[in-house]
């Protein structure tokens, strides 16, 4: 294999590593197959052009309509001939996607929604990334350069995305690259070996000082992050100066992620003539993977949809209850809030503000088109919906579109669907299901509310929640809602805040006036009801929410479910004894929650493996040189088959050794001349100046002739094979004895715990053309 297709291949290794670490930016990893396969086209075109033509500038080209190929052959929809001949239609489809794309960047916040057009970017920039780092790397020969591209995607997910990347996507992008500098031409290490004439030399001074520099620093900047208290994962808060503190609320809940944050400065007041506020809600997030809910993204919002004209009526909303409700206005201002989405009370009717907000019809969330929410202010008319208990059970069945489009679950642990039949076993209606869900989580089932994260974020992240009965509002909101889909009931879940602080009680009339800090910040799910829409409840429990809405809570206590009920509302009655119904009913709680609890694969997966990467990286790079050395030199002896073979390996592992203690010399020295810059360290009359005669004498011997006789006369090569392995392995040793002893003791030390013979020939290796 040339140099040039080697570096090619780092050079696609580079690219896709960095490509992995953008993982953390999507909700899920499906694009990552598309964006990998499109770094392994554009690598394998420049490898076979170059290979076939030896034309580099044939190549860049070749890659660049690769790029293209592909891109048109995942994402045209069928409107190319033949799959990857474009039209115009092509074209119109790909700028949409792109359009879709960029929306989703400027209206999420990580991670982002896996939607198509996000996806059209991830693919198109992993090509983009993967023919500039080629360009730089193989046809230019300018590998240093290359890190440009690569660092430009590494900082994404280290700006965006909470924790980074992680170490071991860090470490698998940091390898190819330091391997790429290490080949690196014009590196400062080659021009030291050309300007000594020594292969080896060079290496000594600036290659091998560097790669071990390099090895240490990934090493540090993966072990050191892990050994230090991060920051937890809660929205972003910036102060900014005296009472002034920015707040970026995410949109798209991670079930490991609490909402809460430290400040308490205020970012929202408002005055309202409601007696008793909701909470002001954000966004609604409609699509759970499993692991993350997110809002539904979909074509562009029609400008025509302005809030200062009007919002359209909430979707579900009768006229009989709209009518019913009372139609209140609040004044909002937003001191530290920088949001693309506007906090507003729900329903709205109208919203007067200045600039460009748009709002989507099905969930009634506003959008700025440009606009932030950062320094608004802003009148909102809207509802105070108050449904009744009767409107509520009387609620027929949602609609086709509405049951299918929000009761959708990923693949759930079988104790979440359990759990909630069992929570609701006996209620006769959905209502009845959603006030018993609501009662198991803020008081029956004995859960606490807790700002610590849990242990598992991933998949089975509600059934862990479950088991340990303690979370925070996202995850209360989060397992609400997936049960009661499981259940088929229409559930999304909403972000906003808490109403807050009241802080100046309205008289005479005058509205009240309410501050909202960041630690408001909450998470709550939605039902809907055919005839009332979208209704809130509140399970998380009253120590960090206050009362839950009059509403939620039947005006007749619903009874808790035992074996053979078939549905009641009459009060809970104290049994006068156990029975064995009694028992059976609570050995199957225990059963829910022991398959609720984390499996051995739970934690295996929650183990601290930025630690454990970390230490097996130091112990890899503080092992690495010893064992490359021990291999080299079992190798080396290995293929002796004689006496010239013998002498042979003596010299070049005397060669390596002394090597290691400081000692070289330029490749073209002879035998003889390298005996003699040793006895320097060796001496006249020694036992080490003798061995390190019979050592020149049995090299000369081997490459010259036999004419060559060691000192006492005997030819090497006279001898048996096993007595002259023997017995220059023995003069090796004498010798490298002889010049530590002349060496510092630090380098004696170095050469005994690191020596970098093994390294160095790895590094020739990479040299060779």
């Amino acid at each position: 294999m040339t140099r040039s297709a080697r570096t090619a291949l780092w050079a696609a290794a580079a690219s896709a590593a960095a490509v992995v670490t953008l993982h953390p930016l999507v909700v899920s990893s499906g694009w990552l197959v598309g964006a990998l396969g499109m770094v392994c086209a554009v690598a394998g075109a420049g490898l076979l052009v170059r290979g076939l033509f030896h034309r580099p500038g044939l190549a860049v080209a070749v890659q660049a309509v690769v790029v293209l190929l592909v891109v048109v052959l995942l994402f045209s929809g069928g409107t190319a001939l033949f799959g990857i001949v474009p039209t115009p239609g092509t074209v119109d489809r790909i700028v949409q996607l792109a359009t879709d794309g960029v929306q989703v960047i400027q209206r999420y916040s990580v991670p982002a929604v896996d939607l198509r057009g996000l996806r059209l970017l991830l693919v198109a920039g992993a090509g983009l990334v993967a023919f500039a780092v080629d360009l730089f790397a193989v046809t230019l020969r300018r590998p240093a350069l290359a890190g440009v591209p690569l660092l430009a995607v590494m900082a994404v997910p280290l700006a965006l995305a909470p924790g980074g990347s992680g170490a071991f996507a860090f470490v698998l992008a940091g390898v190819p690259y330091l391997v790429l500098l290490a080949g690196d031409r014009r590196s400062p290490a080659r021009r030291a070996r050309s300007a000594s004439g020594s292969r080896s030399g060079g290496r000594s001074v600036a290659g091998v000082t560097a790669s071990a520099t390099a090895a240490i620093a990934l090493v540090a900047a993966v072990a050191v992050p892990a050994a230090v208290p991060g920051l937890d994962e809660r929205p972003l808060t910036i102060d900014t100066g005296p009472g002034d503190t920015i707040a970026v609320i995410n949109p798209i809940l991670n079930l490991k992620a609490s909402l809460g944050a430290r400040s308490d400065a205020t970012i929202v007041t408002y005055t309202t003539d409601e007696p008793d506020p909701a909470p002001l809600r954000i966004v609604t997030a409609d699509v759970f993977d499993g692991e993350t809910w997110a809002p539904s993204t979909g074509a562009d919002i029609p400008r025509r949809q302005r809030v200062q004209d009007g919002l359209s009526p909430a979707p579900g909303l009768s006229d009989a209850v709209r009518n019913a409700s009372v139609v209140r206005t609040t004044e909002i201002s937003v001191r530290g809030l920088d949001q693309t989405y506007l906090p507003l009370p729900y329903p709205a009717l109208r919203v007067d503000i200045t600039g460009d907000w748009l709002y989507e019809t099905d969930s009634l969330n506003v959008v700025g088109d440009g606009e932030t929410t950062r320094g608004r202010s802003y009148t909102v008319t809207h509802l105070e919906v108050q449904p009744t208990e009767e409107e509520l059970r009387a609620a027929p069945a949602a609609p086709g579109d509405i049951q299918e489009r929000y009761t959708k679950l990923p693949q759930m642990p079988a104790v979440v669907g359990d759990t909630a039949r069992q929570v609701t076993a006996g209620a006769r209606d959905d209502y009845e299901r959603a006030a018993l869900l609501q009662r198991y989580f803020r008081s029956s089932g004995g859960f606490t509310y807790s700002t610590t994260a849990p242990n598992d974020g991933g998949t089975d992240a509600v059934a862990t929640f479950l088991s340990e009965k303690s979370g925070f509002c996202v995850q209360f909101a989060s397992a609400m809602a997936v049960m009661a889909r499981s259940l088929n009931i229409p559930a999304r879940v909403a972000i906003g805040f808490l109403p807050g602080q009241e802080t100046q009680s309205g008289q005479d009339g005058t509205p009240d006036r309410w501050r909202i800090s960041a630690q408001d910040a909450h998470a709550w799910p939605e039902l809907f009801f055919e005839g009332v829409g979208w209704v809130r409840f509140e399970p998380t429990p009253a120590t960090r929410t206050g009362q839950s809405p009059g509403y939620s809570v039947p005006a007749q206590a619903v009874a808790p479910p035992t074996p053979g009920q078939t549905g009641s509302l009459a009060p809970q009655q104290p049994s006068a004894a156990p029975s064995a119904t009694s028992s059976t009913s609570t050995t199957s709680a225990t059963d829910a929650a022991t398959a609720a609890a984390p499996t051995g694969w739970d934690r295996f997966l929650a183990l601290p493996w930025g630690w454990i990467l970390g230490a097996l990286l130091l112990v890899v790079a503080l092992l690495t040189p010893w064992a490359s050395t021990a291999w080299l030199a079992r190798r080396r002896w290995a293929g002796v088959a004689d006496a010239p073979s013998s002498a042979e390996a003596a010299w070049a592992e005397l060669d390596d050794r002394v090597h290691d203690l400081g000692v070289s010399w330029p490749a073209s020295t002879t035998p003889r001349q390298r005996a003699t810059s040793l006895s320097e360290f060796t001496g006249s009359g020694s036992a080490a100046a003798d061995q390190l005669t019979r050592l020149r004498s049995a090299v000369e011997s081997a490459r010259f002739g036999s004419g060559s006789r060691p000192a006492g006369g005997v030819l090497v090569d006279q001898r048996t094979d096993r007595q002259v392995g023997r017995l220059v392995r023995a003069d090796v040793d004498v010798v490298v004895e002889a010049v530590a002893a002349e060496r510092p003791r630090w380098v004696r030390w170095r050469a005994r715990l690191f020596p970098l013979a093994g390294v160095r020939r790895l590094l020739d290796w990479w040299d060779r053309d």
